[in-house]
């Protein structure tokens, strides 16, 4: 396998004391989305899919198999905005208690509300997620906020 820059478990799953669907989050960090052929050929003989279709063109998308633990892994290029905004909204909640509640409780509210209805769900995240992410930035100046190692 090519060597990734980095690989972080990302999510909801990813902070300790979260609500979360039975979901996994992978971020893989590339230097380039140009070898994405290798990366890709290594990524599906690890068991997951290639989502094409994908509306999101920050990252490349993977699923898992039918009938395998549901993992969701996102190719994104490092020091992407994408790539750094997923580890510091992690690592942000991580270290607040309060917030890391709020958005559990919004989660929770928006479940309820959106039912099966995913997009919805995830679109009404979005103002409570740019609101973390708001304080989070302002919380990374005052500590000079680096991504940690790497989790793999």
């Amino acid at each position: 396998m090519r060597k990734a820059v980095r690989i972080d478990h990302v999510g909801s799953t990813s902070i300790v004391g979260m609500d979360a669907k039975p979901i996994i989050d992978i971020q893989i960090s590339v230097s380039n989305y140009e070898e994405l052929p290798n990366y890709r050929q290594d990524i599906e003989a690890a068991g997951f899919v290639f989502r094409e279709e994908n509306p999101d063109k920050t990252k490349r998308y993977f699923r898992e198999v039918s009938g395998s633990r549901r993992t969701h892994v996102h190719v994104r290029q490092t020091g992407s905005f994408s790539e750094q905004m997923n580890l510091l909204f992690r690592d942000y909640l991580r270290e607040h208690p309060e917030d890391r509640l709020k958005y559990a409780e919004e989660k929770h509210r928006l479940m309820a509300l959106c039912k099966d209805q995913r997009p919805k769900y995830v679109e009404g995240k979005g103002p409570m997620v740019w609101s973390i992410l708001e304080k989070a930035h302002i919380w990374s100046q005052e500590i000079g906020w680096q991504p940690g190692e790497s989790d793999a």
